[in-house]
């Protein structure tokens, strides 16, 4: 039974996350030489080819296959190591959010890494996701997560990001046939007022902006009263309130992507735990049960 060096795997991930052997090199330490001769004993061990010959670096068919294990061997490899020195971990990780997924899952996350590691402070910071991101490009933040149109293609790993669908949020008492749909929005910018307009106006739905607020809690509150409408993400729609994905005068809103943003190169040891935990967070997050298309 053969076994494969770790440190080899690493170099092989790091090569394809950064691009390069030389860019992996200089992440590892190791000159480009040393790399190329770790990747010629990976494919020797394996006796397999990982990358294409040529000037890119494009992956084999064995070679994405691997990549993907790679990445599986390596986390728990680090989870392993992690267990028995996270106490030693210490860091400031700076994460942008939006007020409904902070609610939605962020706690758990934070509470479970805060056990393994409890030296590692995170500092949370809630917008809206446009002016999170726009902040991220900023550098304000380590690692942020965001919610956006979904994309026709998505090129970050599938545990950066997961689709969720919106769903329309309203109190028990608020009836769904209108003249004129009242909504309870975020400010402009939002990408949930984004769509709701955007729906309706396309379905040819008369609405007004009935209530306006920043905060997650103003929204809620100004449903809970009946003043309007609202739509929120399947997954962190407040399960005491009515859902529906579409109603005889409500169309449907489509979905969305809710995604990790962050720069490989610049991670720290604190940040990557800390976006291991996100990870897990994301991968977990599972909505309310919803009452149908009413």
């Amino acid at each position: 039974m053969k076994n494969i060096p770790t440190e080899l795997l690493r170099t092989f991930v790091t090569i394809r996350d950064l691009g390069g052997f030389t860019s992996a090199g200089e992440f590892l330490g190791r000159s480009q030489p040393a790399i190329s001769l770790q990747i010629k004993k990976l494919e020797s061990l394996l006796d397999t080819q990982i990358f294409l010959r040529g000037t890119s670096l494009e992956l084999t068919e064995d070679g994405n296959y691997l990549y993907q294990a790679a990445k599986d061997i390596l986390k728990i490899n680090d989870r392993v190591v992690t267990r028995f020195s996270g106490e030693h971990v210490s860091g400031r990780v700076r994460l942008g959010i939006p007020h409904d997924l902070e609610l939605a899952f962020l706690p758990k996350a934070l509470r479970n890494l805060a056990r393994t590691h409890p030296n590692i402070m995170v500092e949370v910071d809630g917008d809206i996701s446009k002016v999170i991101y726009q902040r991220f490009q900023k550098h304000h933040y380590d690692v942020c997560l965001v919610m956006e149109p979904e994309k026709q293609q998505e090129d970050r790993d599938i545990r950066d990001f997961r689709i969720d669908q919106l769903t329309w949020v309203m109190n028990n008492n608020n009836l769904t046939e209108f003249d004129i749909i009242p909504l309870v929005t975020y400010p402009q910018g939002c990408i949930y007022r984004s769509m709701l307009e955007g729906s309706l106006e396309q379905a040819g739905k008369p609405y007004r902006i009935a209530y306006t607020s920043p905060s997650l809690l103003g929204i809620v509150s100004a449903v809970e009263e009946g003043l309007g409408l609202t739509a929120m993400a399947s997954s962190v729609a407040p399960p005491h309130l009515s859902k529906a994905i579409e109603t005889e005068c409500l169309p449907n809103l489509g979905s969305v992507s809710i995604g990790l943003y962050y720069r490989e190169r610049e991670l720290s040891l604190a940040t990557r735990h800390v976006l291991d935990f996100l990870h897990a967070g994301l991968a977990n997050l599972t909505p309310p049960p919803i009452l149908g298309r009413r």
